[in-house]
């Protein structure tokens, strides 16, 4: 079979099986993730298509398997920023949030987060999300330990502007040197 063959294929294949690889999400998780898995699912089985098996149940069984794991892969995000979120609030003994700010901690870290930059982003969650030591994030970046260091003490002096400026006060005197590990 070849490439034009294999894309038709999955091109029928994704129009006979959303409902069933939609259904399947559905079940095991919430609306919006599911939605997400299934256009992920359809990303992976479009990059791996020279794998689609022969048969139809057997294509089937593929696509859920793949959902299998891309479900898999969420729930282990979720799980992920949920330790972020601990071990943020675990670092930080805020004074109490004026009347007027918002509710939610994960809300304000989340828009912090957003206002940093992409580079400050990612070292940031691959020193507290991935939990990395500073030599793995030196490796992952491509750039020595001390500059590991220094840009994340600028990151997370940058984070904190961003979290007092949307009325949160982290107390990050507290926070245990990431540059231990």
């Amino acid at each position: 079979m070849d490439a034009d063959e294999r894309s038709e294929r999955l091109e029928l294949l994704f129009r006979q099986t959303f409902r069933r690889v939609m259904a399947y999400c559905l079940r095991r998780t919430g609306e919006a993730a599911a939605h997400d898995a299934v256009a992920e699912v359809y990303a992976v089985a479009w990059r791996r298509r020279r794998r689609l098996p022969a048969g139809d149940e057997e294509a089937v069984l593929w696509l859920l398997g793949i959902a299998r794991l891309v479900l898999a892969n969420q729930a282990r995000s979720q799980r992920r920023w949920a330790r972020l979120l601990r071990r943020v609030a675990e670092r930080a003994d805020p004074d109490p949030p004026p009347a007027d700010a918002p509710n939610d901690a994960g809300d304000g870290l989340a828009a912090a987060l957003a206002q940093v930059s992409d580079a400050d982003r990612e070292l940031l969650r691959l020193a507290y999300w991935d939990d990395l030591s500073r030599q793995d994030i030196a490796t992952v970046l491509g750039i020595s330990v001390g500059a590991v260091d220094t840009r994340l003490h600028r990151a997370r002096q940058r984070l904190r502007q961003h979290l007092t400026a949307a009325g949160f006060h982290p107390d990050l005197t507290k926070e245990k040197n990431h540059a231990e590990r």
